[in-house]
């Protein structure tokens, strides 16, 4: 096992009295678990397990928070800690930024690297030699580790950790908040004229697929509304399909089209598919309705008639 530990101060006038509305310490304790997982998950490609514990502790005037980062490997091999592959508890902590520094060794971790950038846009990255990577802007340029670019790359831990930092300052009494692993040797703080800095950027989108073609859907549920989702089934699965046919809406609206549950629609529908970040959307719309087709209402039965059949 590899552990570390970790400092976060609140600090403002609404943290006079040390202490703090649930609703706003519960989001960000949750947070920085996620800030921790992402990163541990990032740095060690899941070979490695981390859990996040919490004492709460006080000075007058702030809210403080005690973290304990406990790391357990996911297969137990002795002494894996030593490998220099594995990044220990207290490595994924100073990448993170949490390790007050000065001078130079102060540009390391992500922390720094934001507030940095100051939402600037990066115009590249180069990878260099022994790890590092330089980032370069139009108007500046920052030398840091690759390990940090890879944690500002990872959508769902900015995400955190905008709950965790720029969420708390956007309330009012709210000033600051500082994070140290060695509070007595120094802190870095997030000023509240800093908070813009950290809200995550928005998740970038890839296209995985975008067809057209004729299918048949049974009709599940109608819907009436100005985006005219209704609900099929096609026999495998269940989904929402914008109807974009004007015409056949038009029919619907002045009562000429008339459904029932079970009834189907032969029709040309567009299927597409994107990831958002890491997690992957589709929509459904349908193009045309070419056919409506009632659903089988009644048991055919052969009537037999004087002079033929009837079914």
């Amino acid at each position: 096992m590899s552990n570390t530990s970790f400092h976060v101060v609140y600090d403002g006038p609404a943290l006079a009295g040390s202490t703090i509305d649930v609703r706003d310490l519960a989001p960000a304790l949750l947070a920085f678990g996620d800030v921790i997982e992402q990163a541990n998950f990032t740095l060690n490609d899941g070979r490695t397990s981390v859990a996040l514990r919490v004492n709460a502790s006080f000075k007058s005037g702030c809210f403080g928070i005690d973290f304990s980062v406990v790391q357990s490997l996911m297969s137990q091999v002795a002494g894996l800690f030593k490998d220099p592959a594995v990044v220990t508890a207290k490595e994924v902590t100073a990448h993170l930024g949490f390790v007050y520094a000065k001078g130079a060794a102060a540009v390391g971790g992500v922390l720094y690297v934001i507030k940095w950038l100051r939402n600037r846009k990066i115009k590249r990255v180069v990878l260099l030699d022994n790890g590092r990577a330089r980032i370069e802007l139009d108007d500046g340029e920052l030398e840091t580790e690759q390990r940090t670019i890879a944690l500002l790359r990872n959508f769902k831990l900015r995400q955190a950790l905008e709950l965790a930092v720029a969420k708390p300052l956007e309330r009012d009494g709210y000033e600051s908040v500082a994070i140290s692993t060695k509070p007595e040797e120094g802190v870095v703080t997030i000023t509240r004229a800093e908070r813009s800095y950290f809200i995550a950027p928005p998740a970038e989108t890839e296209e995985l697929a975008d067809q057209t073609l004729k299918a048949n859907l049974q009709l599940v549920n109608v819907a009436f509304k100005d985006d005219n989702k209704w609900r099929f089934y096609d026999g495998m699965t269940q989904f929402h399909a914008a109807i974009l046919d004007e015409r056949f809406v038009h029919r619907v609206q002045s009562g000429e089209e008339n459904f029932a549950a079970g009834d189907i629609l032969t029709v040309m529908i567009r299927k597409r598919q994107w990831l958002e970040a890491d997690v992957m959307k589709a929509e459904h719309e349908v193009l045309e309705v070419l056919n409506h087709r009632r659903g089988m209402a009644q048991i055919p039965i052969v009537f037999a008639g004087n002079d033929h059949d009837v079914t």
